[in-house]
């Protein structure tokens, strides 16, 4: 029932249909009622006093007092059952008998005959010295006529409200080509246009997608060309520097000037990398990878002399990946890691294992660990759990957040855990089957 109501709030057919049902039933409780009313208001100005003079003739030929072979020969001629009840006489032409207590007669005008309704028949009461007379006509055949309209006006407006349905469902049906649209258009596909060719609402409503499109498109293209120009712009400058470096006769003073080239460098680059994945319309260059060869790569090229210890789950299978992106990833939470952690306390400990369709990264270090107020702002630009700002131990704090814009690109999430003295763990969740979800969403 829950599931129910939650597809009629989301669904507007459903709900278009549920109001042309109400309104469907409720013109026919109004039809069938007026044409009731107008029915029984013709029986009371038109037919009664017919039916009053026909009771003027029958009473005429039963007599006074009441002849009762006559009115059973009348009954077998004429269409009308007849009822005599008196102190010595209890007849009914029909066999079976009324009870005039149940029956509400009220009077016709100033006539002496009074009327009320029976089991569906209209019962006239007259006198007849010490007898009194009942003649009953039946209602239905009176109706008989008025039901055919009746059913005819009610099939009618079921007839013109399905049509008015159908016309609604063709009228609302391009919205879900405008929801398949926007659905593209919001998961990256800035090329996609909706072909929509309307000239009503919904048609001007795709023409202003499509420019939205157009406009978003426009403005990607002029960011992606201003970073590029500031990369170019920034990194002439310090190939000078590097350069004139060299030039120095003081060995200590090179390799202080040759550090912070490097870190300026670093930080241009997460700069510029963060900036293109801050963006749902960020591409990833998706192909087959290995995440523990990868790993592996890693271990080899940039931390062969430090203490790491690689746990790495067997018979992971390839899947989809950024692969310069998840290499970088990796070298950040490690370094990471590797910065912080106390080597007499532990190895920095790489774990990888995989079920339920997802691939799950740690990486623990045995540092001083992080305050659990602070956890919540780790992954945010330019924090650092370190309130003097003195950088002692390197970074700008633009690594665990690049990671954690690295990681919601590729469908998956970060999180973190950490213990005051004891070490932190970074933990990273990366959908193992992301290439045929997009596939499916393309198709």
């Amino acid at each position: 029932m829950k599931h129910l109501v939650h597809n009629i709030r989301r669904s507007l057919t459903l709900r278009m249909m549920l109001l042309f049902l109400a309104t469907a039933f409720a013109i026919s409780i109004i039809l069938h009622l007026t044409l009731g009313l107008a029915l029984k208001n013709q029986f009371e100005t038109r037919l009664m006093p017919h039916i009053l003079e026909y009771q003027q003739f029958i009473r005429k030929e039963i007599g006074r007092p009441p002849n009762i072979a006559r009115a059973a020969e009348l009954a077998g001629r004429i269409p009308v059952d007849i009822y005599i009840y008196g102190p010595r006489v209890r007849w009914s032409s029909t066999g079976k008998h009324i009870d005039p207590q149940d029956i509400d007669f009220r009077r016709h005008g100033k006539r002496r005959f009074q009327h009320g309704e029976y089991n569906g028949s209209i019962i006239l009461r007259s006198p007849a010295g010490a007898d009194t007379v009942y003649l009953g006509f039946q209602r239905r055949p009176l109706q008989r006529n008025g039901q055919p309209i009746l059913l005819l006006a009610i099939l009618t407006v079921l007839l013109v409200l399905f049509l008015s349905y159908l016309g609604m469902r063709r009228l609302f049906k391009p919205i879900g080509t405008l929801r398949n649209g926007i659905r593209r258009i919001g998961d990256g596909d800035l090329d996609h246009r909706i072909d929509l060719r309307r000239k009503d609402e919904l048609g001007e409503l795709a023409d202003s997608i499509n420019d939205m499109a157009n406009d978003i498109s426009a403005m990607l293209n002029a960011k992606r060309e201003l970073l590029l120009a500031i990369s170019h712009e920034l990194r002439t400058p310090l190939t000078r520097s590097r350069v004139s470096v060299e030039l120095l006769d003081d060995a200590t003073a090179q390799a202080r000037i040759r550090n912070d080239l490097d870190e300026m460098e670093t930080l241009i680059n997460e700069l510029l990398e963060s900036e293109r994945l801050n963006t749902r319309h960020s591409s990833l260059n998706l192909v087959a990878s290995n995440p523990d060869r990868i790993i592996r790569s890693l271990a080899d090229d940039f931390f062969t002399n430090t203490a790491i210890r690689l746990n790495l789950a067997a018979g992971i299978e390839n899947m989809q990946l950024d692969e310069n992106r998840f290499r970088l990833l990796v070298r950040n939470l490690v370094s990471n890691a590797v910065r912080y952690n106390r080597n007499d306390r532990g190895d920095v400990h790489v774990t990888t294992s995989s079920g339920d369709g997802t691939l799950e990264l740690r990486i623990s270090d045995h540092g001083e660990g992080v305050a659990q107020d602070q956890l919540p702002h780790l992954t945010e630009p330019f924090y650092r759990p370190d309130p003097s700002r003195q950088r002692k131990t390197g970074g700008y704090g633009l690594g665990l957040y690049l990671c954690r814009m690295i990681a919601e690109a590729h469908g998956g999430e970060l999180g973190i855990d950490s213990e005051p003295g004891v070490g932190t763990t970074v933990t990273v969740k990366l959908p193992v089957r992301l290439a045929s979800r997009t596939e499916a969403e393309d198709s």
